[in-house]
């Protein structure tokens, strides 16, 4: 006879059998023997332990799925780390997995079925949790017919540092999306995709041909282009069933999807954005060298380079600066400079960082929207409103921070669109502060050396850069919150206080009134536009 084996945690819980069986975990039926549950079955899934890392996935594993409660997720109970093993205390099932109980089902008890996944994924993705494993496997069907989802061992939550490596494929094979096999970072659209193939396996069982709408549904699902599926759990619901929204699910919680950008949508926003910004600078660039048309065909190859491959049509701008900067006799300073610091944004960071990699050239932005007269220095304040509501909070503090430091080093290096000879002022945007442009024949420690100079001699500068990161990442923030007017008015209210420090003792009159005047503009044009948003999708 075996000896009982017990887990020690809020409750004290004896094994009794193995109920399932995976790759890195086994999962036991077992008894609660004091607290509330006392006398009630649970389940218990062990997972063991060899390294930090290992120990690290199981109990984030076990914080994502405590944090989730839905009636079409299984409830985790308790968390117990142990020495070399860590323990999930679960609800227990008395069911069948769903790929099994859908051998005897109909089409409407198919659809029921899809339908009650989408549910639980609506939560889900309003909190902000990808779960990167939907498959008919990981669905309970206890024994009302009520589908629960399980398993959130490879879940993504927003704003957590990935634990696979890039370019490692997360899932079930036959479940993952296309993008993801590219590269992709996990969104709501790569579930949406997995649920399209559960539905797929499903109807492998089914004699007669699926109805329009549902065939319809795993059509669109299944799409290789992101952009044709459902941009969200619950547009998919929609889709399957004709409902408005997904009953007995949508929550205050469920209810944030609808003022939430889709990932589809700014995936293009940001490929678009990147591929104005190549042509744009392609057409200068090339304008310089060749006449109008060859600049124009060149811009326009570029552009849709930029579109397509964001980080390649990246790299082609910055070798047509190199090539001009060379051209032009520029010291060797700017000319090795800044082709290996733009090299190292795109190939470095934006290897890293997806949202940097699909708007590598969001940075150059700054330098026409800042600029331009009129309208401009409203897009230009509005530049890092523009990374927050499109990027996550590290891409778009980044992109807004480098963006200050692009249209910085333009000004002190670049007047009317030639290099400056070092001994006239430049007068930088927002500051008003008026410093000596840097001569072009400066080699790379003279650079440095008057970097170092201009940082002592006006420190504010580095506040720009340090402001526009804090309002881009508030705005990313409060969009993944669902909560974006609240974190325009924290943004706002915090960006005219930074300009107000900002601003030079001997900047021009009206200089941090334009600053003011800038700011809020930009903040009602995109309180408009989120606005529209949210009332459109809700």
């Amino acid at each position: 006879m075996t000896e009982t084996r017990y887990i020690e945690g809020q409750g004290r819980y004896a094994l009794a059998e193995m109920v399932g069986r995976g790759g890195f975990a086994t999962v036991w039926r077992a008894r609660s023997l004091r607290g509330s549950l006392r006398g009630r079955d649970v389940a218990v899934k062990v997972i063991p332990v060899y390294s930090a890392g290992e120990r690290s996935r199981a109990l984030r594993e076990g914080q994502i799925a405590e944090g989730l409660r839905h009636k079409n997720i299984v409830e985790t109970l308790e968390v117990i780390p142990g020495d070399h093993e860590i323990y999930l205390v679960t609800e227990y099932v008395k069911g069948m997995p769903l790929d099994e109980a859908a051998k005897a089902y109909d089409m409407g008890e198919i659809v029921d079925a899809l339908t009650q996944i989408l549910e639980a994924l609506v939560y889900a993705h309003a909190q902000g949790i990808i779960h990167r494993d939907i498959k008919p496997q990981n669905a309970l069907v206890d024994s009302r017919g009520r589908v629960k989802l399980t398993d959130f061992g490879v879940a993504f939550r927003a704003g957590d540092t990935r634990l696979t490596r890039v370019g490692f494929a997360v899932g079930t094979p036959g479940y993952i999306a296309p993008e993801i096999l590219d590269g992709a970072d996990p969104t709501a659209l790569t579930d949406i995709y997995a649920v399209g193939a559960t539905a797929r396996t499903l109807l492998a069982h089914q004699p007669y041909e699926p109805p329009p709408r549902l065939r319809e549904f795993v059509d669109r699902t299944t799409s290789p282009n992101p952009a044709h599926r459902p941009q969200s759990a619950w547009a998919a619901v929609k889709l399957l069933t004709g409902r408005k929204a997904p009953s007995g699910s949508v929550s205050a919680a469920g209810l944030k999807t609808a003022y939430r950008l889709s990932e589809g949508f700014k995936d293009g926003a940001l490929r678009l954005l990147n591929g104005l910004a190549a042509g744009w600078l392609g057409y200068v660039l090339a304008s310089q060298m060749l006449d109008g048309a060859q600049a124009a065909g060149i811009a326009a190859g570029l552009g849709v380079l930029a579109y397509l491959l964001p980080r390649l049509g990246a790299l082609g701008v910055i070798v047509a600066l190199a090539v001009l900067l060379i051209r032009n006799g520029t010291g060797l300073g700017f000319s090795a400079l800044v082709p290996v610091l733009g090299g190292v944004w795109v190939m470095g960071v934006g290897s890293a960082n997806g949202d940097v990699r699909r708007l590598p050239l969001g940075p150059a932005l700054a330098v026409p929207l800042t600029l331009v007269a009129g309208l401009g220095a409203v897009l230009g304040a509005g530049l890092p409103l523009l990374f927050g509501a499109l990027m996550r909070p590290l891409g778009a503090c980044l992109s807004a921070a480098v963006s200050a430091l692009t249209v910085l080093c333009y000004e002190l290096t670049v007047s009317d669109g030639v290099f400056s000879d070092g001994n006239s002022y430049a007068e930088l945007p927002f500051t008003g502060a008026h410093l000596y442009a840097v001569p072009r024949s400066f080699g790379i420690e003279q650079i440095l050396h008057r970097a170092q100079l201009i940082v002592h001699d006006y420190p504010q500068l580095l506040l720009l850069v340090l402001l526009w990161a804090a309002i881009a990442g508030v705005i990313s923030l409060s969009e993944w919150a669902a909560r974006p007017f609240t974190g325009l008015v924290v943004a706002a209210g915090g960006g005219m206080l930074g300009y107000a420090l900002l601003v030079s003792p001997k900047a021009p009159p009206g200089t941090l009134s334009s600053d003011m005047i800038s700011l809020g503009l930009a903040a009602i044009i995109y309180g408009v536009l989120r606005y529209l948003v949210s009332r459109a999708r809700g």
